[in-house]
């Protein structure tokens, strides 16, 4: 969740392959998950070099520390409160965050991205949203939710993906422990896609599943 569809431009991004460009993008286009959903405003997780300014074979790092990104609804969220499968919800805090992307001399890649932080949910409206031409949220227009509180407490999330000439795989997780206004939440998410021996890596997973439980 921590900004995953940013960490994609960080961290995918870095895959210097336009297959495996095109394998993300592919995967991003399939659904506006939980886990992976893009912020009106970036975090501070920096665009990697390694695959995008150098050629690999390379294998680079970085750290990170701020979050600010959107959480879109789930609608198929088990034993959820409503304005999980209805709203969207405005994360901001801070933790320590670490990335990670090896491509080799083939140009296969493995990526990784990992943030543990505190943080505070505001809940709201689509109609208090803008959004561009894809469904991503580009800025607060209007209130949030009137009758819900700011949550806070703890986020945790990891991301990653591998890709070769035969097949690819993404895998999300995301943790959410916080409260609010006497009220707890906590959310608990995953999502994976893979792409079998033979499949048109440009095209949907073979396999794909995505589930949200509180």
């Amino acid at each position: 969740m921590h900004n995953q569809m940013a960490r994609l431009g960080a961290v995918c991004g870095a895959l210097c392959s336009l297959r495996k460009v095109r394998l993300v993008a592919a995967f991003a286009a399939l659904v506006l998950p939980f886990a992976f959903t893009t912020a009106a405003s970036a975090d501070t997780a920096p665009l990697l070099s390694c695959g995008t300014t150098q050629p690999g074979p390379c294998s680079q790092t970085a750290h990170y520390s701020d979050d600010n990104e959107f959480f879109t609804p789930q609608p198929g969220a088990s034993a959820c409160p409503s304005f999980v499968q209805t709203d969207y919800a405005h994360v901001v805090g801070s933790g320590q965050g670490v990335e990670h992307v090896t491509i080799d001399k083939a140009q296969d890649a493995w990526f990784t991205s990992t943030f543990t932080g505190t943080v505070t949910l505001t809940i709201y409206p689509p109609s208090s949203l803008s959004f561009d031409g894809d469904g991503n949220v580009t800025g607060i227009i209007g209130p949030p939710e009137p009758n819900l509180p700011v949550f806070t407490g703890n986020l945790t999330e990891w991301f990653g993906g591998s890709f070769n000439n035969q097949n690819a795989a993404i895998t999300g997780t995301v943790n959410l422990a916080l409260s609010g206004g006497g009220q707890p939440l906590s959310v608990h998410a995953l999502e994976h896609g893979n792409w079998a021996p033979g499949a048109d890596q440009n095209g949907p997973p073979t396999r794909y599943f995505q589930q949200t439980i509180c």
